[in-house]
């Protein structure tokens, strides 16, 4: 299906709607005219620069709104801990950064409690939505991934050969759990729909509704985004009961579970997340049966080039399968076309709100 990149583009010189708000994206570059670029920086959370997911991302969108206005300079910062996210934002604000991007819901509280102490500071964060007091100068950038990963459990059930697939966690957040429970949701309604018999591993969604606020549920969670050993041997272990496609919900962690892949031999194969697999490990595009991707890198590219032109507006941008800011992408697995045409067939459900992403809607595999 391509990747993120062409959202942008097939956009133009039009706007990214956001919410009930609009960045403006243009589709020619600007010329500098002042003396002193406009900076924009971004501050990593743990999983570093080349996690090959969020962070990777959203600095990929600070580089891409560089490339379409020449007067944007571009700088990151990376976190180690979550004792650098406070020191990272403040060295930002003392270097004059005409708009500040902080990656992940773990960075919540240090960006608000800047963003109150610098209510003249642009900020824009990405899978988070931080309480301020004034709400006029953050820009909270929420994907509805549930949606994407409803089409990534419909591929998962219809590739599988063993009746098994599983996901798990980099932390226990409703960022992270929302991809799951949408997953979870795909297979059961894929099992439904097609009577079909598919168990999924590492996931047990709970009662009720999930949201961008509170996605409740139990499974299995690594408990950071960065331990890659981790992640291969609970991929082993998945496999071992019977798994043959693992979706990590764990940025960099998951390259671990394509190491596991790799271990198990043929038959075995990894569901990417955030960004197209293919292209930001393009050396394992083979073990890549998909990607449950959003739109992290038009979002911060539209959010910084708004910035940089003064048309920034501060409040929520929701991805969705509609806007396309999350998608399902395939991978370098060959997929059947009639698996395919289902995969649209429930798109076309989703975005209609005909098809529920709810897993509490369909029957679960004992």
């Amino acid at each position: 299906m391509g990747s993120f990149r062409r959202f942008v583009t097939v956009l133009g010189a039009s706007a990214l709607m956001v919410g009930t708000l609009t960045i403006s994206v243009a589709a020619t570059s600007v010329t500098a005219s002042a003396a002193s670029k406009f900076k924009a920086c971004v501050v990593t959370d743990t999983g570093g620069i080349n996690d090959k997911s969020f962070n990777e991302s959203a600095w990929d969108g600070l580089k891409a709104a560089a490339k379409q206005d020449s007067n944007i300079s571009v700088q990151y910062l990376s976190s180690t801990s979550s004792a650098d996210y406070a020191p990272n934002i403040n060295s930002f604000i003392s270097k004059g950064c005409g708009i500040i991007v902080t990656v992940g819901f773990l960075m919540d509280a240090a960006t608000a409690a800047a963003a109150n102490a610098h209510p003249s500071q642009k900020f824009a964060i990405v899978d988070d939505a931080p309480t301020v007091k004034a709400g006029t100068h953050v820009l909270a950038l929420q994907y509805e991934t549930d949606q994407a990963g409803f089409l990534g459990g419909i591929l998962a059930a219809g590739m599988t050969k063993t009746g098994t697939v599983a996901t798990y966690g980099g932390e226990n957040f409703s960022a992270v759990t929302l991809y799951m429970n949408g997953f979870v949701a795909g297979v059961r309604y894929f099992d439904k729909t097609y009577s079909k018999s598919v168990k999924v591993l590492g996931w047990t969604p709970g009662k009720g509704t999930c949201s961008l606020a509170a996605c409740a549920g139990s499974g299995t969670f690594i408990g950071n985004f960065t331990d890659q050993t981790a992640g291969k041997t609970d991929t082993t272990t998945f496999f071992s009961e019977g798994a043959d496609i693992v979706f990590p919900v764990a940025g960099s962690v998951g390259l671990g579970s394509v190491a596991a892949a790799k271990l198990a031999g043929a038959g075995h194969y990894v569901m990417w997340v955030d960004s197209n697999g293919c292209e930001s490990d393009a050396a394992d595009c083979k073990y890549f049966v998909g990607t449950v991707a959003k739109g992290v890198e038009p979002s911060v590219e539209a959010s910084v080039l708004s910035a940089a032109k003064g048309t920034f507006k501060a409040g929520s941008y929701i991805g969705t399968l509609k806007n396309d800011g999350t998608a399902l992408e395939y991978g370098g697995v060959m997929i059947p076309a009639s698996l395919k045409a289902k995969i649209a067939t429930a798109k076309a459900g989703i975005i209609a709100g005909t098809i529920s992403v709810n897993p509490n809607s369909y029957p679960a595999v004992k």
